[in-house]
């Protein structure tokens, strides 16, 4: 569908990637070196990329211009069929509620492109992982893998980057539950 379709050439494509900037570049970017480099963890990149240098980005950019475009068109055809699905559901006077985990995991498009968000070292690795102690639920405990935020950084913007990760799922969303909220 993507190589047959003239969607880059749409006004509505154009409007979804103007709206989107703000996560559907470093996103498609993100998707499209993972692929380059056989779905291994972006802390398993060349260097040069993993730590985001700029040549380095701009190099991947024209080399993976094609299927950059590739994950692009997919946001692109999910959000269309996706706010088809929710019009009609909420028109049956059905709503959507959805989950927002708290954490996100260290493979993700956030992570490397908001590394100064999260508590990792100068090489990018992680210096704490979230988790919870011993409890009625677990006798041991639970390493669940995932960074932690860093709130210092984030209250330095007034936490965009939650407030728009929040926006998004609001969008996709009638209802939005923070998995864990608790972990604030």
């Amino acid at each position: 569908a993507y190589e047959k379709s003239n969607h880059i050439r749409t006004k509505d494509f154009k409007q979804f990637e103007e709206d989107n900037a703000y996560w559907l570049n470093d996103y498609s970017m993100y998707m499209a070196v993972k692929n380059h480099f056989e779905s291994k963890s972006w802390t398993e990149w060349d260097d040069d990329i993993r730590l985001r240098k700029p040549e380095a980005v701009s190099r991947y950019e024209k080399k993976l211009k094609k299927e950059i475009g590739f994950w692009k068109f997919c946001q692109y055809k999910f959000d269309e069929q996706w706010k088809k699905l929710k019009a009609y559901v909420n028109e049956l006077e059905i709503e959507i509620i959805g989950d927002i985990p708290l954490y996100v995991a260290m493979d993700s498009s956030d992570v490397w492109v908001h590394s100064d968000l999260f508590e990792l070292d100068e090489d990018l690795r992680e210096i704490n992982i979230a988790g919870v102690p011993p409890d009625y639920f677990s006798e041991t405990g639970q390493l669940w893998g995932n960074p932690i935020y860093n709130y210092d950084a984030m209250k330095k913007d007034n936490y965009l980057w939650w407030n728009q990760r929040i926006g998004e799922a609001l969008k996709l969303l009638d209802y939005v539950r923070i998995d864990h909220f608790r972990g604030f």
